[in-house]
C-alpha cells in the first residue's frame, strides 16, 4: 500500500490507472487510502478511484461496490466539503447502471442526512443528482418509513431529499399534496438554486407523476409562478417560470375542460378560501366570463352572497 500511496501523492498519480488494469490489490490499496488522515491523500485516492470506474468491462466497479461502498459512504460525513463533493462524484459513477439493493440504499440514505443538513446548496444539489439517477429496488416498508420521516422533517433540504426518493420509487402513494407542498417551499425560497430545483421538480411531476387528486392543489402554482415570472432577479428563473406556468395552464385546461362541475367546485373553494387570484385565473383558463357567470348565479339562478362579497369591489364611505 505504501507504494500505491507514494504514487498517488506524486505528479504521476494518474499512472495508477495503467498500473491497476484490473488488479484487485491496487484497487483495494486505493480504497484503504480513503481512511488516511491526510485530506490530500483522500482526495487523490478518490480521484484515482473515480477514473478507474471508467473501466469498460466493469471488473473494477464490481470490486469497489463489494469492498468500497461502505468506505465511500462513510466519507459523506467528512468535515471537508471537497471530500464530500468528490465522494458524491465517485458514488454517481459507481452506481450508474446498477440497481442498488435495499440494505445499501438504507445505508446511503442514512449517510445522506448529514450532507443535507450541512446546508451547502452546491453539495446538496450533487446529492439530489445522485439519488435522481439511482435505480431503486421495489419499495419496502423500511425504505418507505425512511422516506416518510424525511417528508415530515422541518428542514427543507431533508424534505426535498424525501421527495426525490419518493419520485424515484415510481409511486406517490397518496402523497401528491405533500410533494406539491415541498415544491412550493422550494419555489418560494430566497435561494435561487433551490428555486431552480423547484422548477425542475415541478416539470418532472407534470410530466410523470400527476394524479386527479393533485389537480386542485396544482392551481395554487399559477400565483407562485406568476410571482417568479414578474419578480425573480434571475432572467433565467423568470423565463423558466413563464414556461412552466404555461405548462401548468395546459395541464389544468386539459383536465378540467370536460369536468366543468368539478372545476366550479375548485374555483368556489378557492374563492371562499380568499384565493381570489388563483380562482379567477383558473376560470379564465377554462371558460372566462361564461364560467364565472355560472359560478355567480348557481343552480337557483340567484347570486351566492358569500361569493358576491368576495368578488364585488369594496366601497369606501
Amino acid at each position: 500500500m505504501d507504494q500505491i500511496r507514494e504514487l498517488v501523492m506524486s505528479w504521476r498519480a494518474m499512472d495508477i490507472i495503467n498500473i491497476a488494469n484490473g488488479d484487485e490489490y491496487v484497487v483495494e490499496s486505493l480504497l484503504g487510502l480513503l481512511g488516511d488522515e491526510d485530506t490530500t491523500t483522500r482526495l487523490r485516492a478518490l480521484t484515482a478511484i473515480g477514473k478507474l470506474l471508467g473501466d469498460p468491462d466493469g471488473k473494477i466497479k464490481s470490486v469497489v461496490l463489494k469492498k468500497g461502498f461502505n468506505r465511500l459512504v462513510t466519507l459523506l460525513g467528512d468535515e471537508d466539503g471537497r471530500i464530500v463533493s468528490r465522494t458524491l462524484e465517485v458514488l454517481l459513477r459507481l452506481l450508474e447502471g446498477v440497481q442498488i439493493d435495499e440494505n445499501r440504499l438504507l445505508t446511503l440514505i442514512e449517510a445522506s442526512v448529514p450532507v443535507a443538513e450541512r446546508g451547502d446548496t452546491f453539495i446538496y444539489l450533487s446529492l439530489l443528482e445522485l439519488f435522481r439517477k439511482l435505480q431503486m429496488p421495489p419499495l419496502s416498508w423500511r425504505v418507505g418509513a425512511k422516506i416518510d420521516g424525511l417528508l415530515n422533517a422541518d428542514n427543507i433540504y431533508l424534505r426535498t431529499l424525501g421527495m426525490r426518493l419518493l419520485l424515484n420509487s415510481g409511486s406517490l402513494d397518496g402523497k401528491g399534496k405533500v410533494v406539491l407542498g415541498c415544491i412550493t417551499d422550494l419555489l418560494t425560497s430566497s435561494n435561487v438554486l433551490l428555486i431552480e430545483a423547484g422548477l425542475d421538480f415541478l416539470e418532472e411531476v407534470l410530466a410523470f407523476h400527476l394524479s386527479p387528486d393533485m389537480m386542485k392543489h396544482l392551481v395554487r402554482f399559477l400565483h407562485v409562478l406568476k410571482g417568479l415570472e414578474n419578480g425573480a432577479e434571475s432572467v433565467l428563473v423568470r423565463s423558466r417560470a413563464s414556461s412552466v406556468r404555461t405548462e401548468v395552464e395546459r395541464v389544468l385546461f386539459s383536465y378540467y375542460r370536460s369536468r366543468t362541475e368539478e372545476a366550479l367546485e375548485v374555483i368556489k373553494e378557492l374563492l371562499l378560501g380568499r384565493h381570489v387570484e388563483e380562482a379567477l385565473h383558473l376560470a379564465l383558463i377554462l371558460g372566462g366570463t361564461s364560467l364565472l357567470l355560472s359560478l355567480w348565479t348557481g343552480e337557483s339562478g340567484d347570486p351566492d352572497p358569500k361569493l358576491m362579497e368576495l368578488l364585488m369591489p369594496s366601497r369606501t364611505p
